[in-house]
């Protein structure tokens, strides 16, 4: 009888130290902060996770950047030394020219159509083919709402744009869209925005109308157009050791669970970018301007005829138009 509760006391010991061996915590890398709605969809993503897989997931998270830019970090998980992160549609672009897209201005015009657009089996399917060429795979999206453009001066009409330097990222679908707007692209670091909007580096920039409040930019950018222009997306990406890692059980776990976090970005981004704008209009004193958006819409229809002429981006473009029913 002693023998054998000895042999259960090791048998127990051993099956412990071989579920703490499965446990393991794994690098996620972000530059945004950990605030605000997508903050709080990864942290319950990664909650989630931990949960349902009794502890052999866990993710610590990199939040502001710490790890380097998107470029940064998203070599990083090509590699394999980083885990996962948060890399928008904009950084995709110059790896994967499908992704340019779904960045064209106006591409979307309600967040209705949007939603229908990047649940199509089709849509994600063309998007993600490629990935494991570079070496990483995506997991999911978030989507983070409209964007528009603030600024440090007047503005009343989007004609007012014209001369303006604009900060934008490092995207030559956003770069060339700005110069069609009138405006004067200037790429800038996230993390210089708010610097460079006190110093004059910039007099405005692109994004999000909750990066007024929630990034405190409204109490240098007093004016905001609300021009909606393009919904820039943000995909969470592994690397592929990553996934061997891990195992197919766990993978269908993380799957399972990003896709509920990226229905309920859906059913929030809009509404929090509004409610912030409102809140900075509030307490910070911005002045939002809504203007006649067809000048904008009409300024870049050549681009949707340069991507018409690309074979890396005509299907995906033709399959999206067919989806909301537009004619190309």
């Amino acid at each position: 009888m002693r023998v054998l509760r000895k042999t259960l006391i090791i048998a127990g010991v051993l099956a412990a130290l071989s579920a703490g061996a499965q446990a393991a915590s794994y690098k996620f890398a972000t530059n945004i902060a950990n605030s605000g709605t997508s903050a709080d969809l990864l942290n319950d993503f990664a909650k989630r996770v931990e949960e349902r897989t009794e502890g052999r997931i866990s993710f610590k998270f990199f939040w502001n950047s710490v790890l380097g830019s998107q470029e940064d970090y998203l070599q990083q998980i090509q590699s394999g030394v980083v885990d996962a992160g948060l890399v928008n549609s904009a950084t995709l672009e110059n790896l994967i020219p499908a992704f340019s897209v779904i960045n064209l201005p106006y591409m979307f015009r309600t967040a209705d159509e949007y939603g229908k657009v990047m649940n199509a089996p089709e849509v994600r399917e063309t998007l993600f083919k490629t990935a494991a060429e570079h070496r990483f795979a995506p997991l999911g999206f978030l989507s983070t709402g409209f964007r528009s453009i603030y600024v440090a001066k007047p503005v009343a009409t989007a004609a007012d744009l014209a001369g303006l330097k604009i900060r934008t990222m490092p995207s030559e679908t956003y770069i060339e869209m700005l110069k069609r707007f009138g405006a004067v692209p200037t790429p800038l670091g996230r993390s210089e925005l708010f610097a460079g909007l006190q110093q004059r580096v910039v007099d405005g920039a692109e994004g999000g109308l909750a990066g007024l409040l929630d990034g405190k930019l409204g109490e240098v950018a007093k004016w905001a157009l609300v021009t909606n222009q393009t919904r820039l997306t943000d995909f969470a990406v592994t690397s592929l050791k990553f996934r061997e890692r891990i195992g197919a059980a766990d993978l269908k776990v993380l799957e399972e669970e990003f896709a509920r976090v990226s229905a309920t970005s859906l059913a929030v981004a809009d509404a929090h970018q509004m409610a912030a704008a409102q809140q900075a209009v509030e307490r910070l004193g911005v002045t939002l301007v809504t203007v006649d958006t067809t000048p904008l819409m009409k300024a870049v229809e050549p681009m949707y005829q340069k991507a018409r002429e690309n074979e890396r981006m005509r299907p995906l473009l033709e399959t999206i138009f067919a989806i909301e029913g537009r004619a190309l």
